[in-house]
């Protein structure tokens, strides 16, 4: 039995998927679209990237000081109320790999709450 990519179900949200939980739409799981296979497993795109510009407006973000002991989770909590939005703040600092962060950091540049609806559409367009 192969294990190909089943159409009907091809490049839904997570969220348009009946038999999946819902998430919050702030979620990184969200941003991409699930994919399914002919023996109903239920994958992401790995592939796919998100990138933002280098040069955001510096009317969209303010920054905060880093402390590298701080979770990014709890970042995500002060700044938004929720911590669901982790994976924002690494973007946005054009982290790659959020366990082993530059040792140069200092600031972090945190999206604007008015703003983080607007950038997720963006980046959802972006992979479409």
């Amino acid at each position: 039995m192969s294990n190909t990519i089943n159409t009907t179900l091809s490049g839904q949200y997570q969220n348009q998927i009946n038999e999946l939980p819902t998430l919050s739409d702030l979620r990184y799981e969200n941003i991409f679209k699930v994919y399914k296979t002919e023996l109903n497993h239920y994958y992401y795109n790995i592939l796919n990237t998100i990138s933002l510009p280098s040069d955001i407006d510096s009317n969209t973000y303010y920054t905060i000081n880093y402390n590298s002991k701080t979770p990014w989770t709890v970042i995500s909590y002060n700044a938004y109320g929720t911590t669901d939005l982790w994976w924002l703040i690494i973007i946005v600092n054009q982290i790659t790999n959020p366990i082993k962060v530059p040792s140069n950091l200092t600031k972090l540049k945190i999206i604007k709450p008015e703003y983080v609806r607007s950038i997720i559409m963006e980046i959802q367009a972006q992979l479409a």
